[in-house]
């Protein structure tokens, strides 16, 4: 069985992914595999890509990765073996680095690039929450589910797994039975009295995962940037101690452990922050 570290690095378009991977390929002289992933829900099966000329696979290899491919994957396989399936992790590699969507509910590290926030702005907005639409629009898209002829195994897989999918496609009497049990419960829902609406602490707009990362990377590209930068760790700190704030953002079970948040200008290698971000990035996968 092979052990690797799995690391996802997320963040918004243009944060500087990219060139956090090339800064951690580089300082590591193991064999490390490079994903760019991208969640599609138009499609019915993952697919993976190898492109010679693709511009972020190019930048991987260049930067030190082994090998590197391009993964599109629909929600309904996240948490399958599709990802571990590809060609790409056929071969032995210590670490596996993807970028973009994470195909996986389980990797060892998750680290999230953040541009500074802008003047006048809030890592930590109040919202309302419309709980209503929010409970007829998941049974819409349930019920549209199911009424597809393979929509009970797809979400038996995305809910249990493929093993468990497998087996009930080999009983249509027991895809049927959870299909009619299924479409029951969401008309119950539909019928029973709206959910009152509610204000709440949530993760303003463009910096969404941000909640979930163990490694926060603040890219800064120049001093005028300092100020938003400042407010941006300081809201971090508060996601985490603030009881009600992390309960609203991550729910009861959130996890209080500290984010290692840093600044860096992730295009200087030497700068202290870079440095710091690629060493904690590198400890994730030596402990594995």
């Amino acid at each position: 069985m092979r052990e690797r570290a799995l690391i996802h690095v997320a963040g918004p378009q243009n944060a500087g992914k990219t060139t956090l991977i090339e800064q951690v390929l580089r300082a590591f002289d193991g064999l490390v595999l490079a994903a760019r992933c991208v969640r599609d829900d138009s499609l019915r099966r993952s697919r993976e890509a190898a492109p010679k000329r693709h511009p972020e696979l190019s930048r991987y290899r260049e930067a030190g990765a082994i090998e590197a491919a391009f993964f599109t994957f629909p929600g309904s396989d996240i948490n399958s073996d599709e990802f571990y399936m590809t060609r790409l992790m056929e071969g032995y590699s210590q670490a596996v680095v993807l970028e973009g969507d994470c195909p996986l509910s389980f990797v060892d590290l998750r680290v999230y690039v953040a541009p500074p926030l802008e003047a006048g702005g809030s890592l930590l907005v109040r919202r309302k929450r419309d709980r209503a639409k929010e409970e007829r629009k998941k049974a819409i898209a349930m019920e549209q589910l199911l009424r597809e002829p393979d929509g009970v195994a797809r979400w038996l897989k995305q809910m249990i797994g493929g093993p468990a999918a497998a087996f009930a496609q080999g009983s249509p009497e027991l895809l049927e039975e959870t299909r009619a049990g299924l479409l029951a419960a969401l008309e119950k829902v539909r019928k029973a009295p709206p959910r009152a609406a509610t204000e709440h602490w949530a993760i303003a707009e463009g910096y969404g995962g941000i909640e979930h990362a163990q490694v926060v990377v603040v890219n800064v590209r120049g001093d005028s940037e300092r100020q938003g930068v400042s407010r941006l760790l300081s809201d971090l700190d508060r996601l985490r101690k603030n009881k009600e704030i992390l309960d609203d953002v991550l729910g009861w079970r959130g996890k209080k452990t500290p984010i290692t948040a840093v600044a860096a200008d992730l295009a200087d290698s030497k700068n202290q922050g870079t440095k710091k971000a690629v060493t904690r990035v590198k400890r994730s996968w030596r402990k594995s």
